[in-house]
């Protein structure tokens, strides 16, 4: 599968964004796969798959620019 990489502003492109994600969350879960990564109004919104005995999906908001987290959530 081919992944499309989109850079900001000497931002932070969708790779690191993924990368963030992926590390964030996997302090609390297992991350099974990167569902969908979308640049909204300079925040990156990556959408994660989680092993779990349900189909967990968190979402995990990220500013563009700096690579911080804003906020995440089912």
């Amino acid at each position: 599968m081919k992944h499309l990489v989109i850079t900001v502003n000497l931002g932070i492109d969708s790779n690191n964004a993924k990368e963030i994600a992926t590390r964030f969350l996997e302090q609390h879960y297992s991350v099974l796969e990167i569902k969908q990564i979308v640049l909204q109004d300079g925040i990156w919104i990556v959408t994660v798959s989680l092993s779990s005995f349900d189909d967990q999906i968190r979402k995990v908001r990220k500013d563009a620019k700096t690579g911080k987290i804003i906020d995440w959530s089912k």
